[in-house]
């Protein structure tokens, strides 16, 4: 069947919803797991194997994938600007906002107690903090989401495209993304929105030509194999980078290998989600995915713990610094642990607490 046939045919009531929808809960459950084990990384290029780290970081690209997939399935369908907006307003910005608000103020009393900073020097630390959009480091990604968002109208004419104009524009956008890379901070908004762009419109071509892909997608799966592997090889043995590939648009650094790797991923991801998930963890997973933005809000707070309690320790002396491959690997375990199922555990008790607010205080 060629690529372009049957799209006529990719409405929700005439596909197989119930098993995409299956299959790609599982990945978002992966998904921010791969997010929070990059945040857990102990002793980066000082202990911890270069190339597992390479494979860890960059889990955005896969969360970014996902959403322009749900785009297509289930917003294009009957899609109206106003609604879609208000519905990423209520369930994204307003959780960003308020957990923001609680982290800005756990910010201000650790300038005092832990930095010994003034009153007014905290004051001053916390505005800076928020000139750059936002407080807790992994939440750049909620400035620059719905900036995307706010895109959706160019994303439902691009859908609306001949496959040829589709993949021209894809392509475009990837050749640009490896060069301009992640901005530095993360602060450039419309950098992330240009280097994340092929991620999303990936995602909503796999569903609008699901069918097709799911028919050739043994080709789809040996080439993303390949392209992950010999990404991971070039980027920790050949150029040597650790982690993300940031720097400001119009410096020359190279290739950002990175989001070759990571597109090849969310390939091999959504394999392993359709045909090697057992019942047992596809449950958890499931269990995971519906509380997967209130974990990505949240675990920085426990991170945030975790990293101050490290540092009183190594300040006063009860611990020493150690760098060693084992140390790095069985510490990234337990903080991974910590704030990943720390974070669930927080999450059901704040959803018992909040009650029916809780999807508008933490996202879940």
């Amino acid at each position: 069947m060629p690529m372009g046939a049957g799209i006529e045919n990719n409405s929700p009531s005439k596909v197989s919803k119930v098993a995409r929808v299956t299959e790609f809960d599982y990945l978002r459950g992966i998904a921010i797991i791969l997010i929070v084990l990059g945040h857990s990384i102990t002793n980066s290029n000082h202990g911890f194997p270069v190339w597992l780290e390479n494979i860890l970081r960059g889990g955005t690209g896969v969360f970014v994938f996902i959403s322009g997939f749900f785009f297509h399935h289930v917003f294009s369908q009957s899609f109206n600007f106003q609604k879609f907006m208000g519905k990423k307003c209520r369930n994204v910005l307003v959780p960003f906002l308020a957990v923001s608000a609680f982290a800005i103020v756990v910010n201000f009393f650790g300038f005092m107690w832990i930095d010994g900073a003034s009153f007014s020097k905290a004051l001053a630390l916390c505005g800076q903090v928020l000139e750059r959009g936002y407080v807790l480091f992994p939440h750049w990604y909620i400035p620059f989401i719905m900036a995307t968002f706010l895109c959706s109208g160019l994303h439902f004419r691009y859908l609306k495209l001949s496959l040829f104009s589709q993949l021209s524009i894809l392509i475009a956008f990837s050749l640009v993304a490896l060069v301009i890379q992640r901005p530095e901070a993360n602060e450039n908004v419309l950098q992330s929105v240009i280097y994340f762009t092929p991620f999303y419109l990936i995602g909503m071509l796999y569903s609008q030509y699901l069918e097709w892909m799911k028919q050739n997608y043994r080709y789809f799966l040996i080439a993303a194999l390949v392209t992950v592997l010999l990404s991971i090889w070039l980027q920790s043995s050949v150029f040597f980078h650790v982690g993300d590939y940031h720097k400001n648009a119009f410096q020359w650094k190279g290739i950002d290998l990175q989001f070759i790797q990571k597109v090849g991923l969310c390939i091999l991801l959504v394999g392993f989600c359709r045909h090697w998930v057992s019942e047992r963890l596809g449950k958890h997973l499931t269990m995971i995915a519906g509380i997967s933005f209130a974990i990505f809000f949240l675990h920085p707070l426990l991170g945030m713990m975790w990293g101050n309690t490290k540092y009183f320790l190594l300040h006063f002396g009860y611990i020493q610094p150690n760098t060693t491959l084992w140390y790095s690997l069985v510490s990234s375990v337990v903080l991974f642990a910590f704030q990943f199922y720390g974070t669930v555990w927080l999450v059901r008790h704040l959803k018992r607490l909040f009650g029916s607010k809780s999807r508008l205080l933490i996202g879940a």
